[in-house]
């Protein structure tokens, strides 16, 4: 038995390694940046051999970095951005850049399935939404616009899977993964090759990967992969999971009614249940880790980006006085937000700077700004604005028969005590926040450590490797005042539906 699992986290900027010692602790991470090419308006590609290489650059800096021997590791697990598509050629070569998940050349795919209501069709098999930057658009895309690589297509992948062919050899999926792609019949638990017609993509049914599931051993380290990443001949490979799956294990979020919400560029708000949660109006639900149990999904992007652009362009004193003491930012902007009491402001901010789950013209607003106002309470509404976009997922969640009996929050805008407990206070109940930074990439080592035989199941796994740092109790008192201002910050989401589309033509 190794003393180490190591945990790569491919995500749109970053090809990150993070190893753990068998107790979660993160004894080292390293991280390459994996560029992004923009080719064309609304295009996000990348480069695979780039992306392969960018990996292979942090996995032998965190050996470097760690000072293990790579004999010493028991297990990797991968992780990655959910969609997208990084296809293979028959030969198991790159057959063109690899597609991001912030892709949109496929929208006018989309609509033209909505405007023939082809989601009723295929909806009793995904039980999720039509995105543009789903596999299943961007494949009809590339078929209708890049016909002669539609046909030489070998295997579709995931950006994680890519990773784990060049670790291995070997071409597999996960059921987590794919499952959140539209390609796959949820409930079943398997491909259809009905709802491959339903696209017109029944010509690339064999190129979908076998399944695997995210801890089931999917391969070795190859001897090729050995020479370039630094591992060890032989160490075994997962299958890996969805970045959402991977988030909520390194969270320690692993049973039925509990729920994971991750601050980052994405609004995440995750629950499990022991059965599928049918609802057309949800995001996505699909196949846990632990494959007996299902994951439901609503998200936007309106979450802690709004906090960094905010910081970018408005607070060059606080960053000054960050640099002054040696600390980060946001702890400054945190500081000043707890300057202002619950019942100390009546600014609304919408969290739409990068998009919405409203509608695709929001913008975001702040509403109710006077001259009195300082920086400080501009602050306070930008936090608790994302705390009610995180809320109105969590509504649709609930509406749905999602039950959250207890909640961990993940990401960043975590470390600020009076954010979590903003979270706590609106979403009413306990929110724990858990040890550890690089939890996705933790969620994958655990997986690791499952089928390198070091953890039974993913409950031993997150008992021995996840602990709790903080957990803040809703205070009723709160409560009542940010569910006052929520009710506001609905409103004007109705009341600003026409001006924002008429803003979008002027744009």
């Amino acid at each position: 038995m190794g003393n180490y699992l190591l945990g790569i986290d491919n995500g749109s900027t970053v090809s990150k390694a993070a190893l753990f010692d068998l107790k979660g602790k993160e004894i080292a991470v390293a991280s390459c940046a994996a560029d992004t090419e923009y080719p064309h308006p609304g295009w996000t590609e990348r480069d695979m051999e780039m992306l392969w290489q960018s990996t292979a650059t942090a996995i032998r800096e965190v050996l470097a970095n760690s000072g293990a021997r790579p004999e010493e590791i028991a297990g990797i697990g991968n992780t990655g951005h959910g969609n997208g598509v990084y296809l293979l050629d028959k030969q198991g070569h790159p057959l063109r850049n690899g597609i991001q998940s912030l892709d949109i050349r496929a929208a006018d795919v989309v609509t033209g399935w909505n405007q023939r209501n082809l989601h009723a069709q295929v909806f009793p098999f995904t039980l999720q939404s039509f995105w543009p930057a789903q596999p299943n658009a961007l494949l009809v895309w590339i078929k209708k616009n890049e016909p002669r690589n539609y046909e030489r297509i070998g295997a579709i992948l995931m950006v994680k899977d890519y990773i784990k062919f060049r670790l291995t050899g070997e071409i597999s999926g996960d059921f987590t993964d794919m499952s959140g792609a539209n390609l796959m019949d949820v409930g079943n638990k398997c491909y259809s090759s009905e709802l491959m017609a339903l696209y017109d993509l029944s010509e690339v049914y064999d190129a979908l990967p076998p399944l695997k599931h995210s801890s089931e051993v999917a391969g070795h380290v190859t001897s090729a992969a050995a020479k370039e990443t630094g591992l060890a001949v032989g160490t075994p490979v997962v299958g890996g999971l969805f970045d959402v799956d991977a988030s909520a294990i390194g969270s320690g979020v692993i049973g039925p009614n509990q729920a994971c919400l991750v601050m980052g560029s994405w609004s995440i708000n995750e629950v499990i249940t022991k059965d599928p949660i049918v609802d057309p109006r949800l995001f996505m639900t699909t196949i846990f880790a632990d494959p007996d149990l299902f994951l439901t999904i609503e998200g936007s992007a309106t979450s802690a980006t709004n906090l960094e652009w905010f910081v970018n362009q408005c607070c060059g004193d606080e960053r000054a006085e960050a640099k002054r003491r040696g600390i980060s930012v946001f702890e400054i902007c945190s500081e000043e937000v707890a300057t202002v009491p619950p019942d100390g402001t009546n600014i609304i901010f919408h969290p739409f700077l990068y998009g919405s789950n409203v509608q695709p013209t929001a913008r975001a607003g702040f509403y109710g700004v006077a001259g009195w106002h300082t920086r400080a309470h501009l602050l306070r509404a930008l936090f608790e604005g994302v705390v009610f976009g995180h809320l109105s997922h969590i509504e649709k969640l609930r509406a749905a028969g999602g039950q959250i009996d207890n909640a961990r929050l993940a990401g960043g805008g975590s470390r600020s005590p009076v954010w979590s407990q903003m979270f706590a206070d609106t979403i009413q109940v306990p929110m724990e926040v858990p040890d550890g930074n690089e939890l996705g990439a933790r969620g994958a080592a655990l997986s690791a450590g499952i089928g390198a035989g070091i953890y039974r199941d993913y409950e031993e796994a997150v008992q021995e490797a996840v602990s709790v740092v903080r957990v803040h109790e809703p205070i009723p008192t709160n409560t009542s005042l940010y569910l006052a201002r929520y009710a506001e910050y609905q409103r004007m989401v109705e009341v600003m539906q026409e001006p924002w589309e008429e803003l979008n033509k002027l744009s």
